[in-house]
């Protein structure tokens, strides 16, 4: 049984994203779950990000940040309202924020820094890590061997898995999502949620849907979405002979209602730190085919020890593979059905956002406990 949480603590959150992706919704949840567990948390944000606006709708204290906070003018502003916090924790939600609230809290005497890591990218500097934190939170863990690999202690790494709020994927509705969508009730739908980056595949999924759209002339795709490539994405699509049967719909404030409407997930990342929109659809009853990139083996299984798979899963960048298993998919609603229901109960035991909390608030327990002089908790 997991120890009880620190109870009171102060918190200064901290994110320097201007647009809203898994990390500012992990942030969101993050804060709302320590509020309800009776800590106090402030959150330092961009003024012109989305986080900012949500966690002020939300009622948290909030410290607006100018650009990614790097400024000397927002250094010294954080440092300032750190001084006056005196928070318990100071945690970094990116890497940026590691850069710029790190450093302006040094000689403060905050006794407990986190990191979190969620990209699977590699450490370009490793420095910022080893000296501005004495925790490194990694999302999966792919993410914890890239951070060893680079260099980082494994004393100060720990996983903790992200979550998601069951309450919001239960709230989508099929109907609802078909009818924002255009889409009649028969229609078949696959759906990819993701930012349309180079690291999320979406042009190997464009590739793979040649051969599928060949056997399931009724089937369409919607790319829900938005990011640097959605231009580039509509032009391969329309060389490729497919551009009717794709829509890229853009961002969305409706992903459980089109989650719901999808008869299949697919999402063929390329890199993938551990991705909470698997988690999502996992809850919501959905059959997914993606790809065995970085942390996605261990949400669907396949792979983990003492685990069954809950998923297809291919290689990444292979539109050959990732074809097949969307046809295999297609072809078999008995192993739909089989993976959907593993897939609900794995994501309800691992990946809630009360178990995301909760085992975050072991880290600052053990960072706590072990300070000098430490916190009574």
């Amino acid at each position: 049984m997991a120890v009880p949480p620190p109870q009171g603590l102060s918190i200064a959150l901290v994110s320097t994203e201007q647009d809203w992706g898994g990390g500012e919704e992990q942030a969101r949840l993050l804060a709302e779950g320590l509020r309800r567990r009776g800590n106090r948390c402030t959150v330092f944000a961009r003024s012109d990000g989305r986080l900012a606006r949500r966690m002020a709708e939300a009622g948290f204290p909030l410290v607006g940040l100018s650009g990614s906070g790097r400024n000397p003018a927002s250094l010294w502003r954080i440092r300032q309202h750190l001084r006056r916090l005196r928070p318990d924790v100071l945690h970094y939600n990116d890497s940026h924020a590691l850069t710029a609230a790190g450093l302006a809290a040094l000689g403060l005497g905050i006794p407990a820094r986190i990191a979190a890591r969620r990209v699977l990218f590699p450490l370009r500097w490793r420095l910022p890590y080893r000296r501005l934190a004495d925790r490194v939170v990694c999302v999966s863990r792919a993410v914890a061997a890239v951070c060893r690999s680079a260099g980082l202690p494994e004393r100060v790494l720990r996983v903790v898995y992200d979550g998601v709020d069951p309450d919001r994927v239960a709230g989508g509705d099929r109907q609802r999502g078909r009818r924002s969508l255009g889409i009649a009730d028969a229609q078949l739908l696959l759906l990819t949620v993701a930012k349309l980056t180079d690291c999320k595949g979406h042009a190997f999924l464009l590739e793979a849907l040649l051969g599928v759209f060949q056997r399931y002339p009724q089937a369409i795709a919607v790319l829900a979405g938005d990011g640097p490539l959605r231009g580039a994405l509509h032009a391969h699509a329309a060389r490729l002979g497919i551009g009717e049967k794709v829509r890229l719909v853009g961002h969305r404030q409706d992903v459980p209602d089109l989650i719901q409407a999808a008869d299949l997930f697919v999402l063929p990342s390329d890199r993938e730190g551990l991705c909470s929109t698997l988690i999502d659809v996992m809850l919501a009853g959905r059959p997914i085919v993606t790809t065995c990139a970085g942390g996605i083996p261990e949400l669907v299984g396949s792979g983990a020890p003492l685990s069954d798979p809950v998923a297809w899963t291919v290689p990444p960048r292979d539109p050959k593979a990732l074809a097949a298993a969307v046809l295999s998919a297609l072809d078999h609603p008995d192993q739909c059905a089989a993976f959907v229901a593993g897939a609900r109960q794995r994501a309800e035991h691992l990946f809630t956002a009360d178990r995301m909390v909760d085992a975050t608030l072991q880290v600052y327990r053990e960072v706590l406990e072990g300070y000098p002089n430490g916190r009574s908790l």
